[in-house]
């Protein structure tokens, strides 16, 4: 066979694999993605403190003017509708709040979509980056390449990847967290605490899991949480508030 011919088939082949990994990877993402539900669904409705849309992303927005605005990355095939319910407690405080959905329900697949939000909205004065595992991971990324454009941190339940070291950045951080006797639900979560600048602030919340920052339901691997959704709710809520200080 010649060189040519070789090569020509060689080619096609890759190609193959290629298409055959990408359908995989999107069969995969949208059978495994956990749907939000009933708490969550309930809060997407408007009241009258809060106006919610749903377009491009989705949208808490305060009846009061606001110059504060929270981006939120959403957990790995999570969708994003799941994390409603803290989000709409926050915004009825007077912060603008927008979930980004995410490719695939995975934040890593568009750690840039801060950017697109921050610029639609040029009366908002200070931004707050925040999300929960894999998002909170992939909100890191973003505040470590785009320090100029998020003025805070929060992390649910997550911390930053080796290669977003936000040690010594001058963004003001926060880490909440589930814990079981005082000690983290989240596998390696104290090895990672070097990540976050020295002054990061550090909230456990005894008894949470790792699903209920959201309402998606149980998640494989999980503690069994020993308080409500809804506690677990008003104290991430609250914590995130006292932190915002809108």
């Amino acid at each position: 066979m010649k060189l040519t011919k070789f090569l020509k088939y060689l080619g096609i082949g890759l190609l193959g694999l290629f298409v055959i990994g990408v359908f995989g990877l999107i069969i995969w993402a949208t059978t495994g993605t956990l749907e939000a539900q009933e708490v969550a669904l309930a809060a997407l409705e408007s009241t009258a403190s809060v106006t919610v849309t749903q377009d491009r992303w989705i949208v808490f927005q305060p009846a009061a003017d606001t110059e504060i605005g929270l981006v939120f990355y959403p957990g790995g095939l999570v969708e994003a509708k799941a994390y409603a319910p803290v989000l709409h407690q926050i915004s009825e405080k007077g912060v603008l709040v927008i979930i980004t959905p995410m490719p695939l329900n995975l934040a890593i697949l568009n750690v840039n979509a801060a950017n697109d939000v921050i610029d639609a909205y040029p009366q908002i004065t200070t931004w707050i980056i925040a999300g929960h595992s894999l998002g909170g991971a992939s909100a890191a990324i973003y505040a470590e390449n785009n320090p100029e454009r998020v003025d805070a941190i929060a992390l649910w339940d997550s911390y930053p990847a080796d290669s977003a070291d936000l040690s010594d950045n001058a963004i003001t951080a926060l880490s909440i967290f589930g814990t079981t006797d005082d000690w983290p639900n989240t596998e390696n979560f104290n090895d990672k605490r070097y990540l976050l600048p020295a002054d990061a602030t550090f909230v456990g919340i005894e008894g949470a899991n790792h699903a209920q920052f959201g309402d998606y339901g149980e998640q494989r691997g999980d503690v069994d949480a020993s308080i409500s959704l809804t506690e677990q709710h008003e104290r991430v809520a609250e914590i995130m508030l006292d932190f915002i200080e809108p």
